[in-house]
Order: structure tokens, then sequence, then C-alpha cells
């Protein structure tokens, strides 16, 4: 497969790409700069509003808007950044962390969770639900990261970086709860970042410090890998009319300048035909 690079953003951490169906767009977040993103692949326009600080994730709204996972908690905010409404803070111990990964789920709940950098088991995985009661599933965790949910909707899979590998939990799609965690893929490859699942079932798996995207069956066999002329893979999300496009985000955040000489597209949004589909994004019903 070949990767196209569709914006040439040097983005400091790209991350959470979501296709937004409504307005058939790609929304982004650069975490650093506290920017979220929104890509028009029919024109290649990209424009952004500032969070007021990091911002981890961004997902839709169905009643209209976006809501975000931020340094310090959960935003509503109108889809140009205005009309911000704070509907929890949420805080990490030790103190000085931030929101990382989330997305919405296809019954209407908003996932994401927390980490502190350079200190492990400091953050958090949170599931805010239609009601906006909000939910503290995992403790425990380092970096909150990649998640996603069987066409069925009976599996949840989640990635907590520093373990190394992508777990599986047992999901109600009714209630939201989730059981039973085992592993599912052992990366051996950088290490594992955000992930998205296909039409078919399969997990699609960003590598940071590990130059691709790899796809993995549910029981954990890896099929295909997607070479990435840039470092720190971050995040991938299925977009387009008919959602076979796989969007890819990259970063440059901590490699030195002569390492970045070498990848000059690191920070770039990419695309790539990987041949089969993705699965209707969700939308949080609050």
């Amino acid at each position: 497969m070949i990767v196209d690079v569709v914006l040439a953003a040097r983005a400091r951490l790209g991350e959470g790409p979501l296709w937004d169906r409504r307005a058939a767009v790609l929304r982004w977040v650069d975490i650093k700069r506290g920017e979220v993103h929104r890509f028009d692949p029919a024109t290649g326009e990209d424009t952004s509003f500032e969070a007021g600080e990091q911002v981890g994730t961004v997902a839709v709204r169905r009643s209209g808007g976006l809501v975000l996972a931020t340094e310090t908690g959960i935003v509503t905010c109108a889809e140009d950044g205005s009309d911000r409404e704070r509907l929890h803070e949420v805080a990490t111990n030790p103190p000085g962390g931030r929101f990382n990964d989330g997305k919405a789920d296809p019954w209407g709940r908003f996932w994401a969770g927390t980490m502190v950098e350079g200190t492990d088991g400091a953050g958090a995985f949170y599931r805010l639900d239609p009601d906006g009661d909000l939910y503290t599933m995992l403790t425990g965790v380092s970096v909150s990261n990649g998640l996603g949910w069987s066409p069925d909707g009976t599996t949840m899979y989640y990635v907590d970086t520093r373990t190394g590998g992508v777990d599986a939990f047992d999901h109600d799609p009714a209630t939201g709860d989730i059981s039973g965690r085992r592993r599912v893929v052992e990366i051996d490859r950088g290490w594992p970042d955000g992930l998205t699942v296909d039409a078919e079932g399969n997990l699609w798996v960003a590598l940071w410090d590990g130059w691709a995207v790899r796809r993995y069956t549910p029981d954990g066999r890896l099929t295909e890998t997607v070479e990435v002329p840039a470092q720190r893979v971050t995040s991938c999300a299925f977009g387009g009319a008919d959602l076979s496009t796989l969007y890819i985000t990259t970063a440059r955040t901590g490699l030195a300048e002569e390492v970045l000489a070498r990848q000059p597209e690191a920070g770039s949004l990419f695309a790539v035909s990987p041949g089969v589909p993705g699965q209707a994004p969700g939308e949080w019903a609050g």
C-alpha cells in the first residue's frame, strides 16, 4: 500500500482523526499546540481553532457542535470553538497530566483517558454517557490511547501504550459496561498508539516510533503493514463518502532536528486506500 501526504501539517503531535459524516470533513487535533483542526479532502483546505489548552481528542456531538477532551477536562463547543461549556474537570494523580486519545461510540457515549508524561499508572479511562454523567472505567493507566469496537459491539479494544499491546474487553452496547480484560495483540515494532476497527472487524494500529500502521485480525494475527515515512505514527481513522480511505496522523514532538531532517514529512496527515471500508464513526448523544 502506498501512503500519500494529503496535508503537510508539520503537527507537533497530530492525533485523534475523526470523520465527520455530516460535514464531510476530517477532524483532528494537534495536542501540543492545543489546536482542533478541520480538513476538507475535497478542497485540501485545513482550518483550526485554539482550545486554550492542550487537547487530546475531538468527537462530534449529535445535537450539533463538538466535544473535546482537553488538558483539564471535558468541554463542549460549537464547530468553530465558540460557546464553550466545561462539563467535567478531571485531574490526574499526581497532577500535571492531560487527556489523551478518545472517541464517541456508535451508541452515543464518549470515551477518553488520561496520562501523565514520565509517570506510569497515574491516568484513568472514562466514559461520558449521553445524560452527562462521567464514569471512571479503569484506573492505574499509564498512557490511555486507542480504542474501538467490533462490528457487533460486543468487544471493545483498548490501548494503554506502556503495556506494549492491545487489550480486549467484553462490552455491553446497551449499558456501556466492560469486563473480561485480556491481551489480543502484542506489539513488537515501536509502541501501540491510536487504533480503528474496519467493517470486517480487523484492527488497524498506529505504531509510535514504529514507522507504520499494522492490521491485525481480532485474534491478534498480523495481516498487513502500511509503511509510513514518519517515525511517530499516532492514530488512524476511516473516512470519505464510503469510508474507504484510511487517514493517518503523525508527530514531530521529541525528535531532534537532525532526526527530523531525515523525515521531512513527519507531522503530516497521510491517507491510504486499504481495500476495506471502516465502520461509521460514533457521535456523542448528549
